[in-house]
């Protein structure tokens, strides 16, 4: 029942998050964020510790400095993290799941090219 509880706040905050960030980027860009926040909270589950660093530091080189974005990417890493858990879902292989944020942040660097 808490777990429930907290999947309800998570994803009350992911939605006020969702509604400032659509606003000022596309859907698109919005997606990529959704996408890594995804993986990470998977990543953090299996304890993938070098691909959140590689997710975190795309993210820092590649945002823009908008807190929202930011904050968008934690809330939906919460919120992946407790579905992987409420799923019992297993591990993907390490070098597939490595792929799949390979790809991810190849979606974010097109999102958000350099200026």
């Amino acid at each position: 029942m808490r777990l429930y509880r907290y999947s309800i706040v998570i994803t009350a905050i992911t939605a006020l998050f969702m509604s400032s960030v659509a606003i000022a980027e596309s859907d698109a860009q919005f997606a990529a964020i959704a996408r890594l926040g995804d993986l990470n909270g998977v990543a953090l589950h299996c304890h993938y510790l070098d691909q959140t660093e590689r997710m975190k530091a795309g993210l820092v080189d590649m945002l823009p400095k908008k807190r929202q974005l930011g904050e968008y990417f934690d809330a939906r890493t919460n919120m992946a993290f407790m579905d992987f858990i409420s799923k019992r879902a297993s591990c993907p292989d390490r070098g597939d799941f490595s792929g799949r944020v390979g790809e991810a942040l190849q979606v974010l660097r097109a999102e958000f090219p350099a200026e």
